[in-house]
C-alpha cells in the first residue's frame, strides 16, 4: 500500500452565516462541489470560526437575531482581513448592503437569489482574497528586504568616523557603490541647493549643514528595495508608502552622527511641500526648515533632468516650467525665484 502523501488540493474555505437553517443547508449544497463549506447560525459562533481557522469568503445575513451582519463584517475584516465578506439581504436591507460595500465587503445578494448568482459572487471572493493574501506576502517581503538593507546600511556607517568633507564623502561613495548615479545625484543637487542658497543671500555659517543634507537627502532610499525603486510601472499604494519612508529613515540614518548633527531634520524635511502635501509628515509651509525647502527644488530639478527606468529625461527649460508652475504648492515661490535666476545664470555662461 503506497505510503505518499495526498496531491489532492484542499478545498477552499468558505463560511455561511444565516439563522435559518433552511437557507445554510441550501447555500451548503450548491456551493458543497468546490469548496470546504462550514456553517454557523449566528455572528458570535461566526466570529469564534473565523478565529479559529479564517475561511477565504464569508458569507452573512444582514438581519440575525442579536448581533447583525453589519457588525459581524467589520469584526472579520478587523480578525481576518483577507477574508472576502459577501452580505445576503432581503430588498428592504438593500440600503444597508450598498453601505457595507462602502466598508469593504466586495459584494452582496439579495434574497432570493439563485445558484449560479451564487457561485460566481464566492468566485470573485475566492479571487479577492488570494489577491489580498499575495498583496500581504509581498509588502511583507518587501518589509524584510527593507529592515536587512536598513541594518546593513547602520553596519555600515558604524564602521566609519565621519569627522569632515573626506570621511563624509567616503561614506557616501561606500553606501552608493552599487548605485554611482544615486552618487552622482547627491553632488549635483548639492551644488545646485549652494547656487539657489547664496542667491537667496542664506548666511554662511548655515550653508555647511545644507550642503551636508543635500548629499544625504536620498540616503534613506537606499534601504528601499530596488524591486520598488526600479520598478518599470506605476507603483501600487503600498509601494507609495514605503517609498515616503525614506526621508524618516535617512534622517534615523545619520542621527548620532556629531559632524553632520546639523543636518539630520534638514533631511528628514527634504520631501515636504510647501502645501502639507509631502512626507514623511505633511509639514507645511514655515514649518519646513529653509534647507529642505531649497533641497526640494534643486531635487526635483536634477530629478526631472534625468532618466528613470520608468521615464525619460525632460529639458532643462521644460524642468524649469514644471517647476515654475509648481510654486506655491509644491514648493516655495522665493526659492524658485532664486532657482530660476541661477538657471539663468548657468545657462548664460554655457
Amino acid at each position: 500500500m503506497s505510503t505518499a502523501l495526498s496531491t489532492e488540493p484542499l478545498l477552499t474555505p468558505v463560511l455561511v452565516v444565516d439563522d435559518e437553517s433552511g437557507v445554510r443547508d441550501l447555500m451548503s449544497r450548491w456551493l458543497a462541489a468546490g469548496y470546504d463549506v462550514r456553517t454557523a447560525s449566528n455572528a458570535d459562533e461566526a466570529l469564534t470560526r473565523v478565529h479559529g481557522d479564517p475561511p477565504a469568503v464569508a458569507l452573512c445575513d444582514i438581519r440575525m437575531p442579536g448581533r447583525d451582519g453589519l457588525w459581524l463584517a467589520q469584526q472579520i475584516r478587523d480578525a481576518s482581513p483577507e477574508t472576502a465578506v459577501i452580505m445576503a439581504t432581503g430588498v428592504q436591507d438593500v440600503a444597508s448592503a450598498v453601505t457595507s460595500l462602502q466598508q469593504g465587503a466586495i459584494d452582496y445578494l439579495t434574497k432570493p437569489f439563485g445558484r449560479d448568482r451564487l457561485r460566481d459572487s464566492v468566485m470573485r471572493g475566492v479571487e479577492w482574497h488570494r489577491s489580498a493574501r499575495e498583496s500581504r506576502r509581498w509588502r511583507e517581503a518587501l518589509e524584510a528586504e527593507l529592515n536587512a538593507r536598513r541594518d546593513r546600511i547602520v553596519d555600515a556607517i558604524a564602521s566609519l568616523s565621519i569627522d569632515g568633507e573626506a570621511a563624509l564623502d567616503r561614506m557616501l561613495s561606500t553606501l552608493t557603490l552599487g548605485d554611482p548615479s544615486a552618487y552622482e545625484h547627491a553632488y549635483r543637487v548639492s551644488a545646485l541647493a549652494v547656487s539657489i542658497a547664496l542667491t537667496m543671500g542664506v548666511p554662511d555659517t548655515d550653508l555647511p549643514a545644507l550642503e551636508q543634507a543635500a548629499l544625504l537627502h536620498d540616503v534613506g532610499k537606499l534601504a528601499i528595495p530596488d524591486a520598488v525603486l526600479r520598478k518599470p510601472a506605476p507603483l501600487t499604494a503600498e509601494e507609495q508608502l514605503l517609498v515616503r519612508l525614506h526621508p524618516a529613515i535617512g534622517a534615523d540614518l545619520i542621527t548620532g552622527i556629531p559632524y553632520i548633527a546639523k543636518a539630520v531634520d534638514i533631511v528628514r524635511h527634504a520631501h515636504e511641500r510647501s502645501d502639507g502635501l509631502g512626507f514623511p509628515n505633511g509639514v507645511r509651509g514655515s514649518e519646513i526648515p529653509l534647507a529642505a525647502r531649497i533641497i526640494s527644488v534643486a531635487d526635483a530639478f536634477d530629478t526631472m533632468t534625468r532618466p528613470r527606468v520608468f521615464r525619460d529625461a525632460i529639458s532643462a527649460r521644460d524642468a524649469c516650467l514644471e517647476v515654475s508652475r509648481c510654486a506655491g504648492t509644491q514648493f516655495d515661490p522665493q526659492i524658485v525665484d532664486a532657482f530660476l535666476r541661477v538657471i539663468q545664470v548657468t545657462a548664460a555662461t554655457e
